[in-house]
């Protein structure tokens, strides 16, 4: 069976670039297209699903694989998603199943272009890889994951934390504690303090252990201490760790910055309403994340590089507001 690296072969192109010519995409030269096509037609190729994208209407869909669907972050970028997909003339499907499951469901509905949103942990399948082996169009992977053919946006997750870090530090704090678990988050903070020449404490670092922040962890930190030694900030590592650390330091009377100041990783809108005042933020854009994701699996990669598959990583971004301030002891 003649395959699109038969073509591409015969070609002397990519199986990108021929997946994109016979999908009738952007991104090929006209003349480099026709060439494609006439070698395809040559060859026989009919292959699957690739066969029937030939003989019937493109769906111009793209769709959103994220297992479980959690989180506020993953609702504004899915939304960001469908707003930039229909700006280039594209629908979104969305699918919460499991990966190997989605790969098929979205392989029925003839979808061309999939974001598969996976953590740095994921590891595919038996019955994930072989549903992707019958997808014929472009798959972006995001999140921290990677997958042998597809392209891939990954996001920089410590230097945002060092970022956060730096900032506190310009403020002139120097007691700085971390609220999370032992992930790229953390290792951002401790390269943080290391790179701005302030000590770590590790009394200053809260693991949260299955999701449970404890009131007697924040409150032996910020009330039961001697002033002196307490942090003067505060770094949450994601908005599903701060929305119970709000609700504690509310209880313990707390007021931020008052009493100290306090950055959360996860740039959301809901960062400006959750406190009394707007909450400094670090992290990604979702809609430059969403924009780009459209733009790569609608555009494709540019015939000028050598890469089959796209590789790069989000730059990190800060929001500076009312919730960090100057030190005043």
């Amino acid at each position: 069976m003649i395959t699109l690296k038969d073509i591409a072969k015969a070609a002397g192109v990519t199986a990108a670039t021929v997946s994109r010519a016979l999908n009738d995409e952007p991104g090929v030269k006209e003349s480099t297209r026709h060439k494609i096509l006439a070698l395809a037609k040559e060859m026989n190729y009919t292959s699957g699903l690739a066969a029937k994208r030939l003989t019937q209407s493109k769906s111009n869909s793209i769709g959103l694989i994220w297992t479980p669907p959690s989180g506020l972050f993953f609702n504004h970028f899915c939304n960001a998603i469908q707003r930039h997909a229909a700006q280039r003339g594209h629908y979104t499907l969305v699918s919460f199943a499991q990966p190997d499951e989605a790969m098929n469901h979205l392989n029925e509905h003839l979808v061309e272009k999939i974001v598969f949103w996976c953590g740095p942990g994921w590891k595919p399948s038996l019955e994930f890889l072989q549903a992707k082996q019958r997808f014929q169009g472009s798959m972006l992977v995001i999140g921290g994951g990677s997958l042998e053919g597809a392209h891939r946006l990954s996001i920089d997750r410590k230097d945002a934390v060092m970022k956060a870090v730096k900032h506190l530090a310009e403020l002139g704090h120097k007691r700085i504690a971390f609220v999370g678990v032992a992930t790229d988050k953390l290792m951002g903070y401790t390269l943080g303090l290391l790179e701005n020449r302030l000590e770590y404490d590790p009394d200053f670092f809260i693991n949260v252990h299955n999701w449970q922040l404890k009131e007697e962890h924040i409150a032996n930190l910020l009330i039961h201490n001697d002033k002196s030694s307490r942090p003067t900030a505060i770094i949450v590592d994601s908005h599903g760790y701060l929305f119970p650390f709000v609700q504690i330091i509310r209880k313990l009377r707390l007021r931020v910055p008052e009493d100290f100041s306090l950055v959360a990783y996860e740039i959301i809108p809901e960062m400006e309403k959750l406190l009394e005042v707007p909450i400094t933020a670090v992290g990604p854009s979702f809609d430059l994340l969403a924009e780009q994701s459209v733009r790569l699996l609608v555009d494709g990669v540019s015939e000028d590089t050598e890469d089959e598959w796209y590789d790069q990583t989000i730059p990190s971004e800060m929001v500076v507001r009312q919730s960090t301030a100057k030190v005043t002891e």
